[in-house]
């Protein structure tokens, strides 16, 4: 896969995750505050070490019937949201330069067996959120959020 599509699809996966922890965090100030505070959002909640993770975890401590398999998902997405961030070196299984024989793959930190299927990654990153979206703006507007 050329870099281009990889860049498109990080993009894609990068601003799609940006939409989902903005709902996120704007359910957590609901919750708080009974509205969304701006400088609260801004300054606490989006500060570079308040992770993805803390805000999942706070979630499920403040919606008491959080579905699970959102939760999952929520986990799902972020993981795939890693790859594409973090992972890009490209390895060339032999000596020299890319040839049909000799393949640029990127390596799964995971399993280093394997390369990295971005185009996969993303069609699966793609069809986790829009339902998830959904759910998260429907507890955004459930406890008093104006849309």
């Amino acid at each position: 896969m050329g870099d281009n599509n990889i860049s498109k699809y990080r993009s894609e996966v990068i601003e799609k995750e940006i939409n989902i922890e903005w709902i996120m965090s704007a359910i957590i100030c609901q919750h708080y505050f009974k509205k969304v505070i701006l400088p609260f959002l801004l300054e606490v909640l989006y500060d570079e070490y308040f992770s993805f993770a803390l805000k999942r975890r706070i979630l499920e401590k403040i919606v008491k019937d959080f579905d699970k398999k959102k939760l999952q998902d929520l986990n799902r997405l972020n993981t795939i949201r890693n790859y594409f961030a973090h992972c890009n070196q490209q390895i060339f299984e032999g000596p020299g330069i890319p040839t049909e024989n000799n393949k640029e793959k990127v390596v799964d930190p995971q399993n280093l067996d394997k390369s990295i299927d971005f185009k996969m990654l993303h069609g699966e990153f793609m069809g986790i959120t829009g339902e998830l979206e959904k759910y998260l703006a429907g507890i955004f507007i459930k406890i008093g959020g104006v849309s």
